[in-house]
């Protein structure tokens, strides 16, 4: 491999063997490492994320306030609750594929970047095309619009819970200010300590499940009579009614897959996951297992308890639910309090992994001023610049828009896109298993069947937003044309295309930098270990 260069404002994208002893060209021998401690990973970055904080990342960012609502938007679109519960149970199967598929990858590129790095190997030509989009439209626009989103609403439970109603109305600015003082905490402590952000993680995922285990481990006692419940018609009325029409099918999937989505976070900071071969695939199939039950047995309690005839669409169906079995305190109290937790824990695991992202981008070369992106601070041990970048973008998305429309738009925006880079890194598994048989850091195998799946129906999503939805009664019907938000992203990904030719064409053709030569480097590294090799290697 000669005549490598290496750009001066990127740094040099480290391979995951730098600490495994191979037979290298003599024109990088001056480049190996010594052996590095097995807690610090060859990034440079300490591997403190161990199965319940990798399985924390994953429910942290799956789990917000969708199932506290979302069932009742999909039991009016598919007419029944009998038929919303196929459909949970479907588009459940169908992300776990993505999760494994992703698990995969993550077994086989065991570095921080995630999708970054996935969609890279699987599709380095037109130089990286794909990847290049994806990196600029996530780290730049995607993650911290979805940061500021969130930002700004969960204050809105905190003080519903204290009775104070006219403030979400009315105060849309100090909702706003609320938020940026609490996502700047909140990066702060991300900056200068991974072990208790991880701490904060995890509990923040304890809070998520056992409000949701209090739901349904309720839900189990309505079923099997130990606790009485109103009679209702729900279950005995099986499937009649049930709707079978296109454009309700594609917005119930699109409310349920959204419901789902977040699987993706614990590939950005794969780097620092402790035995990757075994925690990364357990994690997400931990994580995501659990979840799908408890989301199943929330929609069995749900609907156990409430008739369909008197679900208010106005109102969150799991304070419906909490009124009538344990009464308003329970309903309109102590659930928005766990509400507004579940999506503060949600922006937590959106810091830790958007940071990791935006530096993983400026490590590969996608971005310029690597060198600045990817530096871990010497006492921290984290990428504070990175971070940093993200928290700016983050307050320019939370304070800009206008209050009403605009801001609605944005938060509509952040899934637009996602869905086809969903899809591409599922069928990117299965050209690397034909590309890349053999692959000796392969230590886990998805089924492919599901990662197919996953990636059509994923891709369908995508063009599913173009098409008109079914209103859905109770909901005022949105000012804002429905194709607007699709129509808005793939014109921001289109936009991206300008600074990859500036990126990889331009600026790389003349200076004689190498950007992307590290995708084949790090294949063909991998390629020449031996089993020996890849026992050294462990995690």
């Amino acid at each position: 491999m000669a005549n490598v260069y290496v750009p001066v404002d990127v740094a040099e994208p480290q391979s995951p063997l730098d600490d495994v002893s191979l037979s290298r060209p003599s024109s990088l021998a001056d480049d190996v490492s010594p052996v590095k401690p097995a807690e610090v990973s060859d990034e440079g970055l300490r591997k403190e994320i161990g199965l319940f904080s990798a399985s924390s990342i994953i429910i942290g960012q799956v789990i917000g306030s969708g199932i506290f609502s979302t069932p009742a938007s999909v039991v009016f679109l598919c007419g029944t609750p009998s038929m919303a519960l196929i459909l949970w149970f479907v588009s459940g199967l169908f992300s776990l594929g993505g999760a494994l598929a992703s698990a995969e990858l993550g077994t086989m590129f065991p570095q921080n970047g995630g999708m970054i790095r996935y969609l890279a190997h699987a599709y380095r030509r037109p130089r990286a095309l794909i990847a290049t989009i994806m990196a600029y439209s996530v780290t730049f626009f995607c993650r911290p619009a979805a940061i500021a989103a969130n930002v700004a609403i969960f204050s809105q439970y905190f003080f519903f819970a204290a009775g104070k109603h006219d403030y979400i109305e009315s105060r849309d600015y100090l909702l706003r200010g609320i938020g940026a003082a609490v996502m700047t905490l909140l990066m702060l402590l991300n900056m200068v300590s991974v072990r208790w952000s991880l701490r904060l993680l995890n509990v923040f995922a304890v809070v998520k499940m056992v409000t949701l285990l209090i739901v349904s481990f309720t839900g189990l006692l309505l079923l099997v009579g130990i606790v009485k419940r109103t009679p209702g018609t729900n279950w005995q009325r099986g499937f009649k009614g049930t709707k079978f029409d296109a454009q309700s099918f594609a917005s119930a999937m699109t409310r349920l897959f959204w419901s789902w989505e977040g699987w993706s976070n614990v590939g950005y900071v794969v780097g620092e996951v402790k035995n990757v071969k075994r925690n990364l695939p357990l994690s997400l199939s931990l994580a995501m297992s659990s979840i799908a039950v408890l989301y199943m047995l929330a929609n069995v309690a749900y609907f156990s308890v409430i008739p369909l005839e008197d679900i208010d669409n106005g109102t969150l169906l799991a304070a419906q639910f909490m009124d009538k079995v344990f009464g308003k305190a329970m309903g309109q109290v102590l659930l928005p309090i766990c509400i507004g937790l579940s999506i503060l824990g949600v922006v937590m695991s959106e810091l830790f992994g958007g940071g990791r992202l935006m530096y993983a981008a400026g490590r590969t070369g996608f971005v310029p001023y690597g060198a600045v992106l990817g530096a871990i601070h010497p006492r921290f041990g984290t990428p504070i610049y990175a971070m940093a970048i993200i928290w700016a973008l983050s307050l320019v998305f939370l304070f800009a828009p206008p209050p009403g429309e605009a801001f609605d738009l944005l938060v509509e925006l952040v899934q637009e896109g996602m869905w086809y880079f969903y899809a591409l890194t599922a069928f990117g598994a299965i050209l690397l298993r034909r590309r890349l048989p053999n692959y000796p850091l392969r230590r886990f195998k998805s089924p492919l069947v599901l990662s197919f799946l996953f990636g059509a129906l994923s891709f369908a999503l995508g063009l599913l937003q173009f098409y008109p939805p079914a209103e859905i009664p109770g909901k005022a019907k949105p000012k804002v044309p429905y194709y607007l938000a699709p129509l808005l992203g793939v014109v921001f990904m289109a936009l991206c295309v300008v600074p990859w030719y500036l990126r990889m064409w331009w600026y790389a053709d003349r200076t004689g930098i190498q950007l992307l030569s590290w995708i084949d480097e790090e294949e063909q590294e991998v390629l020449r270990m031996t089993q020996d090799d890849v026992r050294r290697l462990g995690s």
